[in-house]
């Protein structure tokens, strides 16, 4: 039996998609898969289950965590990696990979060419710090029509969006075409400013969705405003982390390379170095799509 603990809680919405996709995997793969709240874990370590999925880096959760694995029970990390010791990390990405999602979703909108800047937030996490990094850098190498103008805080220190920042950005650099936001609230301030100074078609976005997908975001895809790039697709991170613990229990064991996982998922590659099993498909929400990942999330 493989049990999905939703640290979220079972009704949250990021974590309704995670189980559609493992209850699909064990539908395909003939396993018992079961969802179950963080406050069900010592009745899960009672009844003995064979593995034990969950995610969020919380250090309450470490001892009860490691009685799991004493009790000899699998335990996975499953999105967001867990302050526990643990056989693998399913997870969505790789800093790079996600960068340059952001960065071609925006040079997709704008043919790659033309001044661009990218809306950051002051004091944000390093993971940030680096995709703004690696952006530049990519956008650089790979769209060499394509020119940074700058930096704008699209939101303050607490993660309030500021959208008359961006709009002053805006009037002082006439010749932008697009902003690349690495945090969600500089990309919520964007699509605002955006939409409230009339430029959609003429200026473009491509920004952070964050973890889930929130009601507001598909009404800014559909008008033009922006579009929203995430990390993954969450049925499909349920759906590897339930054959991940499956091939586990079947007594195989990862080595890096590449696996054929088969059904949605198809080419995975696991790194030893962080027992990562990546599923390497960050999720763009574009105006084509945007009724198809409204309704999965």
């Amino acid at each position: 039996m493989i049990a999905y603990v939703a640290a979220g809680g079972l009704d949250d919405p990021r974590e309704q998609a995670m189980l559609r996709g493992g209850r699909a995997a064990a539908k395909a793969l003939g396993v018992q898969y079961i969802a179950a709240g963080s406050d069900e874990l010592y009745s899960l370590i009672e009844r003995h289950v064979d593995a034990i999925a969950t995610e969020g880096y919380d250090t309450t959760m470490t001892p009860i965590l490691a009685n799991a694995r004493a009790a000899g029970i699998l335990l996975l990390s499953s999105g967001d990696d867990i302050a526990a010791k643990r056989s693998v990390w399913v997870n969505f990405s790789n800093p790079a990979a996600y960068a340059e999602a952001l960065a071609d979703a925006l040079a997709s909108q704008i043919k790659g060419r033309g001044e661009y800047a990218i809306a950051r937030q002051p004091g944000q996490f390093p993971i940030a710090d680096e995709w703004q990094s690696l952006v530049a850098k990519y956008v650089a190498k790979t769209y060499p029509n394509m020119h940074l103008d700058g930096f704008v805080e699209g939101s303050d220190a607490n993660g309030q969006p500021e959208p008359a920042s961006v709009e002053r950005f805006m009037v002082a650099h006439p010749n932008l075409k697009g902003f690349v936001a690495v945090v969600p609230r500089s990309a919520y301030a964007v699509a605002i400013a955006i939409t409230e100074a009339h430029k959609i078609g003429k200026v473009f976005a491509a920004g952070n969705g964050g973890g889930l997908l929130f009601e507001d975001q598909p009404a800014f895809v559909r008008s033009g405003a922006t579009e929203f790039v995430y990390a993954g697709d969450h049925v499909k991170l349920g759906y590897l982390t339930v054959w991940a613990a499956h091939y586990l229990l079947s007594g195989h064991r990862f080595r890096p390379g590449a696996y054929q996982v088969g059904g949605p998922i198809g080419l995975v590659w696991y790194h030893a170095s962080h027992q990562e099993l990546r599923l390497g498909q960050p999720l763009t929400m574009t105006k084509a799509n945007v009724d198809f990942y409204a309704n999965r999330f």
